[in-house]
This record gives C-alpha cells, structure tokens and sequence, in this order.
C-alpha cells in the first residue's frame, strides 16, 4: 500500500486540453496531456490550432482550479491568446494560427 501512495505522488499533474482545428484538412479535434507547470510543445499539434478548450485533469487536480495560457513561443514567451480554464475557451482565430507553447498553472500543490 505504501508504494501505491507513493506511485500516486510521483505521478505527473496534467490538464487534458482540446485543440480544435478546421475540419477541412483532415485534423480535427485532437486532446493533449498537458503536465502542470510545465512549457509544453508539440508542432505535430500546435501548428493548426483554432480554439483551445481545457476539457480535464488527472486524479489529484481539481479541473476547476486550473487556468492555461497559450505562447507563440516555444519557450513559453510571447503571448499566442487570451488565457483559458474549464468554463472559457480561448478562441484564437477562425481559421488557424500557430501556437509555439502551452503552460497550464494550477492553484493547487
């Protein structure tokens, strides 16, 4: 028992995100594992990206705590959108834009 309290402390924090893109070149809708406090980077993902939508959280993380915010830069600088959590997308283009990173904050430890 010991060791799967440990396994469980061990384990990453993450916000599930949804990234939409036009349907018209075959992508879709595609869902990421976002580690918390984490620049995340993904250009097979991120480079046709149209809405952001965080859609759920790992175990120990209660989704509603947690607020992303999308970066044109793959170092996390450089605003790329309006931040956004649960309740509120953040809608960055009708067509598609390229979104260089992602950090998700999350008000739990």
């Amino acid at each position: 028992m010991a060791f799967a309290g440990m396994a469980a402390a061990l384990t990453p924090k993450s916000a599930y995100i949804n990234v939409e893109a036009p349907r018209g070149n075959g992508r879709g809708n595609v869902t990421v594992d976002v580690p918390i406090e984490t620049i995340y980077t993904n250009p097979t993902v991120l480079d046709e990206v149209s809405t952001l939508y965080l859609v759920g959280s790992s175990e120990g993380v209660p989704v509603n705590t947690i607020t992303c915010y999308p970066y044109k830069e793959t170092t996390g600088f450089g605003a790329g959108g309006l931040p956004f959590n649960s309740t509120t997308p953040s809608r960055l283009s009708t067509n598609t834009v390229v979104v260089g990173s992602i950090v998700c904050h999350s008000t739990v430890e």
